[in-house]
């Protein structure tokens, strides 16, 4: 069978499962109507991975309403966390907290150094230990539902020109175990990063000492490296793998009793064309265009993604597949017995649908990060400020801070942060009353719609 047709091979057993049974692993973790806090530090403010995980939701669970807050302050540690925590997490009324933290609280700047303070390492390791059980117990009372997250690595295995700090990813994994810990101590949910980032790392490095999952930085993730963090969070929670199931019998009684999450409609079987209505309950998950590389690294699409049309009774030959009369592409009746994956193709209708999705989030996570720029600067900047509502004054304050940065290392980041902060202070409630619009409208153009399969012999 060529592999230009992209087939997903499934056994008999999933094409035979009942569906009651499928249902029940195709329900959503988080309910109509959630309020999701993802805490953390740069990593979580970036906002990507969590924002390719609403893409999923969005089009696995239309019409299950939900909203994702980005709570994560660049820099920031386990015991900064502690310090914003009703002012920046509690404050959203939050349904369920995702943390991940560590990077910074490891003190990266200890490390890769011939005269190592060793007892500095351990005295950083013993602040998180303890303010992290303590943020944990207060997200875990004020939340209830609490997902930890085995922070992402530091890359040391690289041979990259960044200056290699050795030793902070077993530092991290230090930090790692100490989520595993408490994820036992308050019965939260628990999702390893580690292990499957340091994978691909290790595999592709074999091939490639230069490559690295994170950026060239050694800290920060690409878009792939999120694409990775957001596939390893639905296979630790135990996400749904169906988009759909269309299996298509001999007639409309028997598919609509073989499909999954999908409604069949009008089945008509003539001459050398089989044509059909057909409602899926939800859409292909889209993958961004910079993530692409990471389905080569995992099964995204065969353990998440999977859109199956199967169609029995063919006779022998090729075939051509329309859907609102797109030509998708060519199949064999041996094809479509086995299944395909629709997922795979792009041009489908609903994975042009599923685009839009991705583009309302993606502009979501943009308007946001305005907010999480001005709340880095608030957090990390302007605590020692009592007054903040004249913003000459605060303008002076940060000229004077900026001053006492000249001989740091990021003096350019902190200018162009607090330069963006005067801009944008003042414009702060229109941003805010935005991001509401915005979220609605993922939910506006996420909703499934009906389409015309058929399928016709070539000659």
């Amino acid at each position: 069978m060529h592999m230009k047709y992209k087939i997903i091979l499934f056994l008999g057993l999933f094409i035979h499962t009942l569906n009651g049974f499928a249902q029940a692993l195709n329900k959503s973790l988080f309910p109509n109507g959630s309020k999701v806090c993802f805490v953390g530090n740069s990593i979580t403010n970036n906002g990507e991975y969590y924002n390719d995980l609403w893409m999923y939701y969005a089009t696995r669970f239309p019409k299950e309403q939900i909203n994702f807050f980005n709570c994560g302050i660049s820099g920031d540690v386990a015991a900064g966390i502690l310090k914003r925590m009703d002012k920046d997490v509690l404050i959203h009324e939050p349904t369920h907290a995702v943390m991940m933290i560590g990077m910074n609280d490891v003190k990266r700047d200890l490390y890769g150094k011939k005269d190592a303070n060793d007892e500095l390492k351990e005295k950083a390791l013993t602040a998180y230990n303890s303010n992290t059980d303590a943020a944990v117990s207060i997200l875990k009372k004020r939340v209830g539902n609490v997902i930890l997250l085995k922070p992402s690595i530091y890359d040391q295995t690289a041979v990259i020109e960044t200056p290699n700090l050795y030793g902070v990813n077993d530092a991290l994994q230090r930090c790692a175990e100490q989520m595993h810990s408490l994820s036992e101590k308050y019965q939260t949910g628990l999702v390893d990063f580690q292990t499957v980032l340091l994978r691909i790392n290790r595999e592709e490095q074999a091939k490639d000492p230069a490559f690295t999952i994170i950026g060239k930085d050694r800290v920060h993730p690409l878009s792939a490296g999120h694409f990775v963090m957001a596939y390893q969070f639905l296979k630790d929670t135990k996400a749904p793998q169906y988009v759909s199931k269309l299996v298509i019998g001999n007639d409309l009684s028997a598919s609509q009793k073989n499909s999954f999450n999908a409604e069949i409609k009008k089945q008509s079987n003539k001459n050398n064309v089989l044509s059909f209505e057909c409602i899926e309950k939800s859409l292909p998950c889209p993958v961004k265009e910079s993530a692409k590389k990471a389905l080569s690294w995992v099964p995204f699409y065969e353990e998440f993604n999977t859109e199956l049309l199967q169609v029995k009774s063919l006779q022998p030959g090729s075939y051509n597949l329309f859907i609102d009369d797109v030509l998708i592409a060519s199949f064999t009746d041996e094809a479509f017995l086995t299944g395909i994956n629709l997922s795979l193709y792009q041009n489908t209708p609903q994975y042009q649908q599923a685009i839009n999705v991705m583009d309302a989030c993606v502009k979501y996570r943009d308007a946001e990060a305005v907010i999480r720029n001005l709340r880095f600067v608030e957090f990390n900047e302007l605590s020692g400020l009592k007054d903040q509502s004249d913003i000459t004054v605060v303008e002076q304050y940060l000229d004077k801070r900026l001053e006492s940065l000249k001989d740091g290392g990021h003096y350019e980041y902190y200018q162009k942060q607090f330069k963006n902060y005067i801009l944008k202070k003042n414009g702060e409630a229109e941003a805010l009353k935005k991001l509401p619009v915005l979220a609605a409208a993922i939910y506006e153009v996420n909703q499934p719609k009906p389409h015309i399969f058929k399928i016709e012999k070539k000659p």
